[in-house]
């Protein structure tokens, strides 16, 4: 086997710095194109004359195509480089960030976005091998808690940027905030990166393994997108989930005979690489989840804007950006069980604490959780991407990172597509057993106390008559609905705590070592 690029790059201790700064740069231009997106959605939809089903493709289109890539990664980089696959993959990303921004229909729209995340796919892999081989093997917690730093910081300033730039200029500025860092991770990798030949001219491209690997993935990722609005037990979905099963299996039955496939199944014979990547994807659920229900709580319950929201959530960049590189240094010294065990445990009894939220809890106090929720968050992120890729052998941080990618990518989906579907369902339980309106199980004498109080502050307001006993009876029901909706916030927030909980027990299950299984199975 060649040996590893970490060899010759970690004699010289300025590079690994140069490749921080390259590699943070590409991921931050990503990051902020990727999250910047969800809050111009409405305004897109005016402007182009959209209806929510199409413009919704904008986001479904760039997951489905950024996901199916992520695992190219192994492949691309060995034909033509990690420097080269780095610059090729920012530049596709940049040019359809400007494409999109002169879209003239949501058909071109959503083209243009595709376009965005052939360039994403690839990308963050190779930025995360390119960092983990830059570093020698003592420091590669550090690397991985450096490359954390800069890919978290973009879900926190990018709504905040794209609120911004859509509410004081235009939807399409928002396309053009991560063109100028793209740009910059471009150059630098040309001049500073150094040119390799390429590892693997001779290996032919797995086309079956690919194949069915693309369709499994799609027709996975468009039932979970899909299902909440078509109905879970309708023919279509059903299909898509059959579809899904069937050419997966295929899939790994041809990875597992192919001398030459595009992902390599065999590395999951190491428990540490099969439990890191397991607790990944439910990581990025809970991740995901997690903002996706603070989010809402924030401006849905509290009628926060989406920019006093994204301010909210600024300062957990800020904690991110010092608490990663702390767990990555952590993770080199001592066992990486540890930042894991305590970062999940944090976890764990924050989101306990936010399930206990309502409208009447004060602002410190949910500030304060959420700081705290952060600094468990930044405690597992390095850590995981060590255990993961140091469990491999060396020079196989490309085709693991893309294997990350792909639990990332199918953690993001299955996060925002089951906890979507379960604060409906969670809403409407308690709205059945809370709401006069329908189904009348608050007592009735509670009822009539509480509308004589609405009726007394309305005529004091100046209501009477009919509308007084309509504008009472709305009032009523819409404080239910609110008060419904904050227990179905709370509900799922004690639903990712538990799983929080239970991943703390893979982590005593998580070894040391492990290379020994892989490189056995990948040497025949």
């Amino acid at each position: 086997m060649e040996a590893s690029p970490s060899s010759s790059q970690s004699s010289q201790p300025n590079t690994k710095w140069w490749v921080f700064l390259i590699v943070s740069l590409g991921t931050l231009s990503v990051a902020l194109g990727i999250t910047s997106i969800d809050i111009a959605i409405p305004t897109m939809m005016s402007s182009l004359g959209a209806s929510l089903d199409k413009i919704q493709w904008v986001l479904i289109g760039f997951m489905i195509t950024r996901t199916v890539l992520i695992p190219s990664v192994g492949w691309l980089g060995g034909r033509i480089g990690d420097r080269n696959l780095f610059i090729y993959s920012m530049a596709f990303f940049i040019m359809g960030s400007l494409l999109c921004s002169i879209s003239w229909s949501a058909d071109s729209l959503v083209f243009f976005r595709i376009i965005q995340a052939v360039g994403a796919g690839p990308l963050i892999g190779v930025a995360m091998s390119i960092m983990f081989e830059a570093f020698p093997a003592h420091e590669r917690g550090l690397a991985m808690g450096l490359f954390m730093t800069g890919w978290s910081i973009g879900p926190f300033f990018g709504p905040l940027l794209g609120a911004y730039l859509v509410e004081n200029f235009d939807w399409r500025a928002i396309f053009y905030i991560n063109i100028p860092f793209g740009l910059l991770s471009i150059a630098a990798a040309y001049l500073i990166l150094p040119k390799k030949k390429a590892e693997e001219k001779g290996i032919p491209f797995d086309l079956l393994g690919f194949l069915t690997l693309t369709g499994g993935t799609v027709s996975l990722l468009l039932a979970l997108s899909q299902g909440q609005e078509e109905g879970w037990g309708s023919q279509l979905i059903v299909g898509l989930f059959s579809a899904a099963i069937v050419l997966l299996a295929l899939f790994v039955a041809v990875e597992l005979r192919s001398a030459n496939p595009f992902i390599e199944l065999r590395f999951f014979r190491s428990l540490n690489f099969s439990l890191s990547n397991f607790i990944i994807v439910f990581r990025v659920v809970g991740f995901r989840g997690t903002n996706f229900i603070l989010s809402l709580f924030l401006q849905k319950a509290l009628h926060y804007t989406p920019i006093q929201a994204a301010i909210f959530l600024v300062p957990g960049a800020i904690i991110t950006g010092i608490v990663s590189p702390l767990a990555g240094i952590l993770s080199d010294r001592m066992s990486p069980r540890v930042p894991l065990f305590l970062g999940l445990v944090i976890l764990a009894f924050t989101l306990y604490g936010l399930s206990t939220i309502t409208i009447w809890t004060s602002m410190g106090t949910i500030f304060f959780l959420i700081a705290v929720k952060s600094v468990g968050q930044s405690t597992i992120n390095a850590p995981l991407n060590t255990v993961a890729l140091g469990t491999l052998p060396e020079g196989s941080a490309r085709m693991g990172s893309g294997i990350i990618g792909l639990s990332r990518g199918l953690g993001e989906a299955f996060g925002i597509t089951i906890l979507t579907f379960l604060l409906e369902r969670y809403t409407f339980l308690n709205i059945d057993s809370m709401t006069p309106l329908q189904g009348a199980r608050l007592p009735e004498a509670a009822r009539y106390e509480v509308l004589s109080q609405i009726r007394s502050l309305l005529l004091h307001g100046g209501e009477f008559g009919t509308a007084l006993e309509d504008r009472a009876q709305s009032l009523l029901g819409f404080s239910l609905l609110n008060e419904a909706m904050t227990r179905a916030y709370n509900d799922l927030f004690l639903l990712i705590g538990a799983m929080f909980a239970g991943l703390i027990i893979t982590v005593f299950f998580l070894g040391s070592g492990g290379k020994t299984a892989v490189e056995s199975s990948t040497a025949h």
